[in-house]
């Protein structure tokens, strides 16, 4: 049996994993129904990723969801230069 210390294969391995093109990424709990409104909200600062002083504000199209108390509502985004 080979000694552990030189098994080639198998375990964590530095740079492993799936990359991402942003810079840090988090992990965080969200409740379920807001998932596309985050997917969306990420999406839209995508897209207007070349909003500057140049441009006029950008308006997301609205997005349905209920809040926590399950009313429904509707979400725009906004992006505008500062």
């Amino acid at each position: 049996m080979a000694d552990s210390s030189t098994k080639k294969h198998g375990g964590a391995r530095a740079g492993a994993g799936r990359k991402t093109k942003y810079e840090n990424t988090v992990v965080i709990r969200v409740p379920e129904k807001y998932k596309d409104a985050i997917k969306a909200l990420i999406s839209h600062l995508d897209d207007t990723d070349m909003v500057d002083k140049n441009y006029r504000a950008v308006e997301s199209d609205g997005l349905m969801l209920r809040s926590l108390q399950d009313k429904p509502q509707k979400v725009y985004f906004t992006t505008e230069a500062l």
